[in-house]
């Protein structure tokens, strides 16, 4: 991606990567990103949910399992961390402070920790789980709204977005019998669906 430094390996960029803009917005002031992270940002949810009760509190659970996660950053001088991973609530959030990404991706569960990946051979590590996601754009909807295009958001773009969540919202509990479904706000002009169950998580391409 252009205006991406590569510095080794472990930051090449793929192709979904290829298609992100600088994700530093104007104005951003990376003191305020500092107070977030030191004071704001739910480490132990983020975990929680992460974990997917394999938390090591459980007899059963699977305690490799949030050390096998991809996190990726972006850093707010464009470089481009990937296989991040932690095995603890603690590396996780000490590794954030330190870093301060202006961006984080939350990538698949590897079958081993990716961040040992050369140790295998080329097919030793793979995905083995990662949530179904919906992107939703307002800018999908450029033929149909008459206010505003592109990047362009106002409050009466929403109505679309929120029609467009709740078709999806029934057609996944009702037709695909899914029921932990997260809808967040992108951050920039749409909304993104997690399905987390766990028939989910483990589909096939």
């Amino acid at each position: 991606m252009p205006g991406h430094e590569v510095a080794n390996d472990d930051m090449m960029i793929d192709e979904y990567e290829q298609k992100q803009v600088n994700a530093v917005p104007d104005g951003f002031n990376s003191q305020y990103l500092k107070i977030y992270y030191g004071k704001l940002f739910p480490y132990e949810e983020m975990f929680k949910w992460m974990s997917y009760a394999n938390d090591g509190k459980h007899p059963a659970c699977n305690q490799s399992y949030f050390g096998r996660r991809e996190f990726s950053f972006t850093l707010d001088n464009d470089v481009y961390l990937r296989y991040k991973t932690f095995n603890s609530v603690s590396e996780l959030e000490n590794s954030i402070k330190e870093k301060c990404p202006v961006k984080i991706d939350i990538g698949p569960v590897y079958n081993v920790d990716p961040a040992k990946r050369h140790s295998y051979a080329q097919s030793g590590c793979y995905p083995e789980e990662r949530e179904l996601i919906f992107d939703i754009d307002m800018s999908d909807y450029d033929d149909v709204r008459y206010c505003c295009s592109g990047a362009d958001v106002c409050l009466e773009c929403w109505p679309l977005m929120t029609i467009a969540i709740k078709v999806i919202d029934t057609a996944l509990r009702d037709d695909f019998g899914f029921n932990h479904i997260l809808w967040v706000y992108s951050g920039r002009r749409g909304v993104h669906c997690w399905v987390c169950d766990g028939k989910a998580r483990r589909l096939t391409n």
